[in-house]
């Protein structure tokens, strides 16, 4: 006898998100101030909306606006 599952759907695959470091917050910086939306954010650094959200809160990450603002600011040789 097959036992009933609540929720589970036959095949579905639960999505794998990045764990973003501090060279990917600062860069979330960087796209945030060219435009990019947070949920545009998320899907091209492969992770959540929320965790965007976070960094852009500096609730975690402190210090990457900063970091950012240095990588915008060096000069290119």
């Amino acid at each position: 006898m097959i036992e009933s599952t609540n929720g589970v759907q036959p095949g579905a695959i639960a999505p794998q998100y990045r764990v973003l470091n501090a060279t990917d917050a600062a860069l979330v910086w960087v796209l945030k101030w060219g435009g990019d939306a947070d949920h545009v954010i998320a899907n091209k650094l492969g992770t959540m909306p929320s965790k965007v959200a976070d960094i852009l809160a500096e609730n975690t990450h402190v210090g990457s606006k900063d970091q950012a603002t240095k990588m915008v600011a060096q000069p290119k040789d």
